[in-house]
């Protein structure tokens, strides 16, 4: 059994979710323990392994991705009746939790992936998104990828999640508040930094990353559609591959901040029946949150996101050759 519980005094939603704590774990004190693709679950002619596929791209050891039930759920859609307490607000833990197994490869990361293959990956986790998010118990969908152990990465192997939930995070709520006021706030701040000029990562047509002026993390960065766009579920197909356009250019400059760097990407989205200006976040996991952040919820950074745009500008070899010298 699993279940939310809200802070009275901060509005923030705990998720307890005991099952978790005997799931696999790949890494020891933050170091990758070395496993080879023997010893996967994830990998190819080891299906039996996980729960079986809701979705799955050809025949068992033979597919790129693959997407299945979460063997250790931190919400499912079996609820247990509860004592409810008289002062604290809570929820049972009832929802989809499902995990997406975006390469065959064992040692592959995303950064890696060819464009065609990154394309596929991000339309899987589209449809796997709407099919969760259609059910009546589901008020947000949270997708996310957790990439190294300081990412919160479990399993090695290169794999999202997608958790389809029955509150809607404090997080999403203050956003939505702050940012749909009259019009859309968002759609203001693209307009200014088009304007400024000063923190734009990358652009096309179709989408902006940006390098946000309040960032809690070093290279943080906001990849927004230029349009006004509710949720994930409505891209369309050129949209998407716009969208994979500028992850396939950004994700390796990602990776070469420095040795083994973690970082989440995560679908920051609109609930049901709620005007939003969904987005993508892309959070590299350096440095970390210390006794400051942990009592005040004020992030220290120690890059400007002036400094970090100008480092995503730049060519891909040209931050090669600097990394050689």
């Amino acid at each position: 059994m699993s279940e939310f519980r809200r802070n009275p005094f901060t509005g923030e939603w705990t998720l307890y979710a005991e099952n978790r704590k005997n799931k696999p774990y790949d890494f020891q004190w933050l170091r990758p323990i070395k496993k080879d693709g023997k010893n996967c679950p994830f990998c190819p002619n080891h299906e039996d392994w996980t729960t079986p596929p809701v979705y799955q791209d050809g025949e068992d050891g033979a597919w790129n991705i693959r997407v299945f039930p979460n063997m250790y759920p931190a919400v499912n859609m079996e609820g247990q009746e509860h004592l409810v307490d008289d002062f604290y607000e809570q929820k049972m833990g009832t929802g989809r939790h499902e995990v997406l197994v975006d390469t065959a490869m064992h040692e592959q990361t995303i950064d890696m992936f060819s464009f065609s293959h990154l394309q596929n990956v991000l339309q899987v986790l589209q449809m796997r998104y709407l099919d969760i998010r259609k059910e009546t118990q589901t008020a947000y969908v949270q997708v996310f990828k957790n990439c190294g152990a300081q990412a919160g990465m479990s399993i090695q192997h290169s794999h999202w999640q997608l958790l389809g939930m029955p509150i809607v995070p404090e997080r999403i709520r203050k956003m939505i508040l702050l940012g749909m006021g009259k019009g859309c706030h968002f759609c203001d701040m693209i307009a200014h930094e088009q304007n400024v000029k000063k923190r734009i990562a990358a652009e096309n047509d179709s989408f902006i990353a940006i390098t946000p002026y309040a960032s809690r993390y070093p290279y943080e960065i906001w990849i927004f559609p230029k349009i006004h766009q509710k949720n994930f579920g409505t891209l369309s197909e050129t949209e998407m591959e716009k969208l994979t356009a500028i992850l396939h250019d950004l994700l390796p400059k990602v990776a070469m901040l420095r040795q083994d760097v973690g970082y989440n990407i995560c679908v920051m989205d609109g609930p049901k029946d709620t005007d939003f200006h969904w987005h993508l976040q892309i959070l590299p996991r350096i440095g970390g949150a210390a006794g400051f952040e942990n009592a005040t919820d004020c992030f220290m950074n120690i890059v400007l996101p002036e400094q970090a745009a100008l480092y995503y500008q730049q060519n891909i070899k040209d931050i090669e050759r600097k990394d050689k010298k």
